[in-house]
């Protein structure tokens, strides 16, 4: 039952996938927004929901591993697989300029999330200032859209998508079926593989780390690749380098203002996970900053270089 709990929520995450991205760039298209400025707001806080619910239940049930696990591992599982991947499928071209700007607030983000890591645990106050940050880049988000709407010459459509919605109902009615197509396809397979790894005996930071991290990734991981098949890389970048964002700012500051207790920190993460998160990062900031377009040599290099960190945690573990 397990595997096919496993399967099911694949199917899930692949339909939901599919409908959000098409509903974002037909929104993008609609509204005369570029699609980047959808996927790195609307795409990429309704891939970071199952990541939200997961982190805030287990701080809820004392699982603080879990929690810390789940943002750290997610972020570098968005790195290095989820942007990895779709560009074996397809090569990465940026061209938007907020783009660049964006993923050097990504990488600001993950430096500042790793030094309050290194000053001791994560407590309220630690909390409230991620989401003061949040809050503060939500507000420039707004007044940057607006702005952008304005600039867009309206005589430019953008590039059309197979498949997309047209009227304001059937867009929306997309974005809402992907948005919760995703969680409910990442809730079961993440409770599926929870049920197989707690016969392993491993702690709950692992857990939290790999196989929780990598099920709360398969929202970016589907919506990434649908976007490269119909060659849509703003939105697979976008994705990404917003549901990092969110990831540090949004959820750890939930779960760190809701837990009962400071989150400790592993000293496990001060020499192994957030040294990666932190380098794969600032990776995803040379990629985008890149002008040439970036092929499959390098998404085999990032996969790769997921295999190596899980080995180098298993083997830690």
């Amino acid at each position: 039952m397990a595997y096919i709990q496993l399967f099911g929520g694949l199917i899930y995450l692949l339909m939901g996938g599919d409908l959000l991205v098409r509903g974002a760039v037909a929104l993008a298209r609609r509204v005369r927004v570029p699609p980047f400025v959808i996927a790195v707001s609307v795409v990429a806080f309704g891939t970071s929901l199952p990541e939200l619910v997961v982190t805030v239940q287990a701080v809820l049930e004392g699982y603080l591993g879990i929690a810390i696990g789940n943002v750290v591992g997610s972020n570098i599982a968005n790195v290095l697989l989820v942007i990895g991947t779709p560009i074996i499928v397809y090569p990465l071209a940026c061209t938007e300029r907020s783009a660049r700007r964006d993923s050097v607030v990504m990488l600001g983000v993950s430096v500042f999330f790793v030094v309050l890591c290194f000053v001791g645990d994560l407590d309220r106050l630690a909390g409230l200032v991620l989401l003061a940050g949040l809050a503060a880049l939500l507000g420039y988000t707004v007044r940057e859209t607006a702005r952008t709407q304005r600039d867009v010459d309206r005589s430019t459509p953008m590039e059309w998508v197979l498949g997309l919605p047209s009227r304001a109902r059937m867009i929306a009615l997309f974005i809402v079926a992907g948005v919760v197509g995703l969680p409910l396809g990442a809730g079961m397979f993440v409770e599926a593989a929870a049920d197989v790894a707690g016969q392993l005996g491993v702690s709950d930071t692992v857990v939290g780390l790999t196989i929780v991290a990598v099920g709360t990734s398969l929202p970016e991981l589907a919506t990434a690749h649908v976007a490269a098949i119909r060659r849509q890389t703003e939105v697979a970048v976008g994705t990404v380098i917003g549901s990092c964002v969110f990831n540090i700012l949004g959820i750890m500051g939930v779960a760190a203002v809701a837990s009962p207790s400071p989150i400790p920190v592993p000293s496990g993460f001060l020499s192994l996970d957030l040294p990666v998160m932190l380098g794969a990062a600032f990776a995803l900031t040379i990629l985008v900053w890149r002008r040439r377009p970036t092929g499959r040599a390098a998404g085999i290099l990032l996969v790769a270089g997921y295999g190596a960190y899980l080995v180098a945690l298993l083997s830690s573990a």
